[in-house]
Parts: C-alpha cells; structure tokens; sequence
C-alpha cells in the first residue's frame, strides 16, 4: 500500500436506493438472483463498514431514497446509524429521471472536496472508500490536475472486442487502467458535474434505460455514452480510471459478472 498523506478533506458519498425493481424495467434477471430488497441490504452493508474502515478524511453518507418499502428504509436508517454523519431524504416524485436528476444536483452543490455518486446495486470490498480516495491523491499529485474520475468497477463490456489500446498505472493499492466506460456511478470532484453540467442533465432527465440494447441511437435516446463519457473522451475534461481488480461489483445482468470474481464469495464476506 503506497502511504498517502494530506491534508484533511471532506468527502461526501451520495447514495440512491430504490427497491422497487429495476430502472432498466424489463425482463432480466439479475446474475446474483436476488430481489432488490436483499440487494440492498447486503451491498448498504457493504458501503457502510468500507466508510467506517478510512482514516484522515471526514465523510459524510446521504441516501437519496425513492419510495422504498418501510422495512427497507428504516434498515438503511439502523445501519447508517452507525456512522458518525449520515442522513436520509425520502424523495417526493418517483421515477429515476427525478433521482438521478437529485443525485447529480446534489453532487454539484455540495461544500465537499470530492463526491461519490453511487447506486444501490455495488457491493464493495472494505477497502473501496479508503483506496479511492488515496489514489484519487496519488493520480492528482502525479497528474498536476484535480479533475479524476474514478469508477470503481473494472467493467466486463470494456474488454469485449474491439478493445482500445489503454495505459494501465499503480494506484494505491492495484493497478488502475485507463478507459471510457462508467454508469451513473463515479467518485470524483464536484467541479466535474458543475463544468459539464449540461451532460448529467440530459441522461438524468432523458435517460431511455435500454443501454444494453444495441442498435438504438438517435436524438431521442440518452445514455451514459452520448452524454458523460464526452467528458473524458471529448472535452478532455477529466481523466477516467478503474481499478484491476474491481473494487467494487455491479450486480446487475450476466453482461456485466466478472468471470475471474467469485461474486457469491464476496458476498458472504461483504454484505453479510
């Protein structure tokens, strides 16, 4: 582990939770075969004991909850409890576009150094919070720029032929690799979505929820790809990094199972 040392920041990780269904609203079921209740509670647990295991950084933790259940929000009221910072704000409208679009808000109003945006569905190693951060340092300390994007799990798609030459660096404590892809997740500055606001705006409030569907593109359709990947990819305002291996898991569809990682063995050691 490479020794990082600076000055007191604040970190602010904004959670969205929903365990309704799934935003995508269709057929598939998830690689891990849970219902979203269960999903929730073990990757919230996750999330939570990965912030209690950081030092020298204060963090705050705000869910963003979207008509959850009564039994689901008052379990992330009990667990988030634990934390010396945390709150939770039931949302008024229901629908992604509206969470999203509060999310992303949120991440570029508050008074924090650096944001998590952060969904329900990724199940963290304990070392996720405290190795982000760290390498977020490192890469801006080698970098001589703030703006870093990290996404903190080494998606499947990204391999998939044709493959693009990348340049993979030590971070903190793994390697990290280069690259575009990233969902609505991502741990980075608020300055990020406050100069390229323009682009979280439009996927929050025109996102069509069929990115895994090839073969629809128009005007009329937004996903990650058209709207925030021009950050790093077009206006080279950010530089985007995931970690080898992830750090943390999407557990959503069989697109996106990592093949070299046992997801039932980090279950049990994670969410449990």
């Amino acid at each position: 582990m490479i020794d990082i040392q600076q000055p007191p920041v604040k970190l602010h990780i904004i959670l969205r939770t929903c365990d309704r269904g799934n935003v995508h609203n269709d057929w598939r079921i998830r690689y891990c075969d849970l219902d979203k209740p269960e999903l929730i509670r073990g990757c919230f647990k996750s999330l939570v004991r990965s912030i209690q295991n950081t030092t020298w950084f204060e963090t705050k933790l705000t869910v963003l909850d979207d008509h959850s259940s009564e039994d689901t929000v008052e379990f992330l009221k009990n667990e988030g409890s634990v934390l010396s910072n945390f709150e939770l704000i039931p949302l008024e409208e229901m629908g992604y576009r509206h969470s999203a679009h509060t999310q992303f808000k949120m991440c570029r109003d508050t008074d924090a150094d650096l944001v998590y945006c952060v969904e329900d569905d990724y199940l963290h190693v304990t070392s996720a919070i405290q190795e982000m951060v760290d390498t977020y340092f490192l890469f801006t300390n080698k970098l001589k720029r703030d703006e870093i994007v990290l996404y903190p799990f080494d998606a499947i798609e990204v391999y998939d032929p044709p493959a693009y030459p990348v340049f993979v660096v030590h971070g903190s404590g793994r390697h990290w690799r280069g690259g575009h892809y990233t969902t609505n997740v991502m741990f980075t500055t608020p300055k990020v979505f406050q100069e390229s606001w323009e682009y979280f705006e439009t996927l929050s409030l025109n996102y069509n929820g069929n990115y895994i569907r090839k073969g629809r593109e128009d005007e009329h359709r937004y996903h990650e790809s058209n709207t925030i990947w021009n950050i790093w990819l077009k206006d080279n305002k950010a530089i985007r990094f995931n970690p080898i291996p992830s750090l943390a898991l999407h557990m959503q569809f069989d697109a996106q199972m990592d093949p070299f990682i046992d997801w039932k063995d980090w279950w049990s050691k994670y969410a449990k």
